[in-house]
């Protein structure tokens, strides 16, 4: 089993046929049937099946895909390190980020760090928590920082380091039927809304009316689009959990805090890395950019 087997089969999973990751590999498209076929030969499984919309990924396939992404990856990132020792400046870097992340933490720690590297290659990826530790999991991303609803999630391949806490609060549009509500026996009909890619707010939704003696809301609509959660923010009469931060930082806001006997769950902004990793340059300084401005939002003193 050598690395453009493994370089083979990963790229057949991420474009989905042979002639896309032909191209993706720049080599012709019996190259990769060849070398598909050796692999296969060497392990004694079938790792892929044709059909008619392209390539499919079989059990055994995946199975070995997980461990040939972490290679692939980990090699390629060797190449960078060897290439920064012989004076190659440039490198890529790649960032996973929920949406929090992007609006907080990302943008301030990015200016200090391109003007130390400008010649790196950064790619910045938007997921949901299950994606993101996905492609930390497969080596994709170099690390993450994702805003996490209660415990850090228990991933024996992924290590969590909490950077700053938000507390939240459930708010409405300014002029809603909703704005003037007090308990959550008033919102039983609301439209809540959330983007949560997991069930943990539905849960956390649930077990609160029930302490109150109350049945779950009859509807709660997930929405992982930020454009149209604003926009439904804005023109419906939504429930919906923010961060503190939102509503204090703008006070023209066309969002109004509700006044409820319960807050919702504090958001932790985390760091996360795949367990064991070994950070490039350009990794591991803009962690560093990262923890610093984390340690300056937390000397920041705002309102609870």
């Amino acid at each position: 089993m050598k690395l453009h087997h493994l370089r083979a089969l990963t790229a057949i999973a991420e474009q989905g046929s042979i002639n896309a990751a032909a191209r993706t590999l720049c080599v012709s498209q019996p190259a990769v049937t060849r070398t598909m076929r050796e692999l296969e030969s060497e392990v004694g499984v079938s790792l892929i099946t044709r059909n008619s919309w392209g390539v499919s990924i079989t059990d055994e396939g995946r199975r070995l895909l997980t461990r040939a992404r972490l290679i692939v990856h980990e090699f390629e990132r060797a190449e960078a390190d060897m290439a920064e020792l012989r004076g190659v400046v440039g490198g890529q870097l790649r960032i996973g980020l929920s949406p929090l992340a992007g609006a907080t933490l990302i943008a301030e720690a990015f200016v200090p760090f391109r003007s130390a590297m400008p010649e790196v290659a950064v790619e910045f990826r938007e997921w949901n928590l299950p994606k993101l530790l996905d492609n930390l999991r497969n080596s994709r991303l170099d690390f993450a920082l994702a805003a996490i609803p209660g415990a850090p999630p228990a991933d024996a391949f992924v290590t969590c380091e909490p950077l700053l806490s938000f507390p939240t609060a459930f708010a409405t549009r300014r002029g809603s039927r909703h704005a003037s509500a007090t308990s959550f026996a008033e919102l039983q009909d609301a439209e809540w809304l959330h983007a949560d890619g997991t069930e943990q707010f539905p849960r956390y939704l649930e077990a609160a009316f029930a302490r109150y003696g109350l049945p779950p809301p009859r509807r709660i609509t997930r929405c992982t689009s930020n454009l149209l959660t604003s926009k439904l923010l804005l023109n419906v009469d939504t429930v919906m959990a923010l961060t503190r931060h939102v509503l204090i930082l703008d006070p023209d806001s066309q969002l109004v805090q509700l006044n409820l006997p319960e807050d919702p769950p504090t958001l932790q902004m985390a760091l996360l890395q795949r367990e064991g990793a070994i950070l490039s340059a350009p990794s591991d300084y803009f962690i560093h950019c990262v923890r610093q401005a984390a340690f300056r939002h937390r000397d920041a003193t705002l309102p609870a």
